[in-house]
């Protein structure tokens, strides 16, 4: 019996640079165009904000991760952060993942991804459905704007444009 956990161990073993390479060749769409750290400060939740949002690769490049913070009123009494993070899985378009934030909320994702558009849904209907667009502008900025679903239809509730930040 050992014998044959140890066959198997050793020949998922042999196996695993040939899935690494597997995802590192798929095609990811505009993904690796997110890589890195971004930074706003336009309004979120109706209220002054500086946002920042960071892509990165993981899992030996089969997922992107997305770390989202965005901190409402900074430098006030009321001051308060949001704390996100996505991880993202794209095969020919289509986007799947999971989402959780410090609101206690776990989201599956599901959308699609064009060149300059990545689309997730976020929850389901019967409970909270939301979506989000991360769309790259012309001049190399990302804009990303937020809905949530409510009974007059799709609410926009956030909209902010993203710059690179510099490596320093």
């Amino acid at each position: 019996m050992l014998r044959l956990f140890l066959s198997g161990l050793a020949a998922l073993m042999m196996s695993a640079p040939s899935l690494a390479q597997a995802c590192a060749d798929r095609d990811h769409g505009l993904l690796p165009d997110f890589l890195g750290e971004w930074q706003s400060d336009g309004d979120a939740f109706g209220q002054p904000a500086q946002s920042r949002m960071t892509w990165s690769s993981v899992m030996e490049g089969c997922f992107h991760q997305l770390d989202y913070v965005i901190e409402t009123n900074p430098g006030t009494e009321e001051a308060w952060t949001f704390r996100g993070r996505g991880t993202h899985y794209i095969v020919e378009g289509d986007v799947e993942g999971h989402w959780i934030d410090n609101n206690g909320d776990l989201h599956d994702l599901r959308g699609s991804a064009t060149d300059t558009e990545l689309l997730v849904y976020w929850g389901e209907a019967t409970d909270q459905l939301g979506r989000s667009r991360y769309a790259l502008t012309e001049d190399g900025a990302i804009q990303v704007t937020d809905w949530i679903l409510n009974d007059e239809g799709w609410q926009q509730f956030n909209d902010n444009r993203f710059e690179r930040v510099a490596d320093e």
